[in-house]
């Protein structure tokens, strides 16, 4: 089940969503003879959300399933950029998160530090393509680590595809 990206009203102020509906891509990795893998990309409603505070007014209410979170203008700003850094990244690294995820990491205009994209990814269920993505979170990330391990992007997805172990690289 997918969240409805479809338009959310705050303070009498529309904001469309439609941007973060789920969508398709090709990612080919650049060894010669590759195979182009279909990538189906979606994302949570962490990406234009954060944790729900009592003092903030209830329009302010996100719901997804049994979460409720609050709707970040902020946040709903920057996830303007998702769909192009999720594309642009299919030719570029991802990096392994402190925890289980992986994560891609923007340079956005007004920001201090980096925009960090949480993902996860994993062989796709469905015969209509060969992995899916889901991007977890994303937001400003000023004390992100330096020097994380990464992965090529399209090598992430292949090994997904084929069902092979993605091991994060030794130091």
């Amino acid at each position: 089940m997918s969240f409805p990206w479809n338009e959310h009203v705050i303070g009498g102020q529309t904001y469309s969503l439609a941007h973060l509906k789920p969508f398709t891509m090709p990612v080919t990795p650049k060894a010669e003879g590759a195979p182009t893998y279909k990538l189906y990309v979606s994302f949570g409603i962490h990406t234009v959300s954060k944790e729900w505070d009592a003092a903030h007014p209830a329009d302010h209410t996100i719901e997804f399933g049994a979460e409720a979170r609050c709707f970040c203008p902020i946040r709903h700003g920057h996830s303007l950029y998702l769909p192009t850094i999720v594309r642009q990244a299919s030719a570029g690294k991802a990096y392994f998160s402190q925890r289980q995820n992986f994560l891609l990491i923007e340079n956005l205009p007004g920001l201090d530090g980096p925009y960090a994209v949480f993902f996860n990814i994993e062989r796709s269920k469905s015969a209509s393509f060969d992995a899916a993505m889901f991007v977890v979170s994303a937001y400003e990330k000023p004390n992100l680590p330096k020097n994380l391990p990464r992965i090529t992007f399209a090598t992430l997805v292949s090994k997904t595809a084929r069902g092979e172990a993605v091991t994060r690289p030794k130091k």
